[in-house]
């Protein structure tokens, strides 16, 4: 037997390796890539809802409208939350008014803002594979309600 049949028949054994060998990574691959976008999907929402919560606030502590602060609130996180096109069907929003004693200063008073918002997994894949399944956010926000609005 010479040395180019030894060759060609170690050649001949591993025909077709490859393509059984990318066969069964492909499909690991392709959920690595879907996880890592999910990861990065959550990422972006959860800090979508934190924007939201800090809109509500600011807006609630700059309204000079006399309108309650929780409805003041709701409207500017659900504005928030629908420009950057977050699928939160009813977001939960808790605003209230907290007093701050600050030494040396007058009074101040706080709007602390709450969001709870349920979004669909579905919503952070790419593709929709698990019916049901939703994760739920919170993003909260503190802002100095401002004196001086009303003049």
């Amino acid at each position: 037997m010479t040395w180019r049949e030894v060759v060609n028949r170690r050649q001949d054994a591993q025909a077709g390796s490859l393509a059984i060998e990318a066969a069964m990574l492909a499909p690991a691959i392709v959920l690595l890539f879907c996880l890592v976008v999910a990861i990065g999907r959550l990422q972006t929402v959860g800090g979508t809802v934190d924007a939201a919560a800090r809109a509500g606030a600011r807006s609630a502590s700059l309204d000079r409208s006399g309108a309650p602060t929780q409805q003041v609130a709701a409207a500017a996180v659900t504005d928030a939350l629908k420009q950057q096109g977050v699928a939160c069907p009813d977001p939960q929003v808790d605003a209230r008014q907290v007093p701050l004693q600050v030494p040396g200063a007058q009074p101040l008073t706080l709007v602390e803002v709450d969001v709870e918002c349920t979004v669909s997994v579905n919503d952070l894949l790419p593709v929709g594979v698990l019916p049901g399944g939703v994760v739920h956010m919170h993003g909260s926000f503190k802002s100095v309600i401002d004196r001086y609005r009303s003049q």
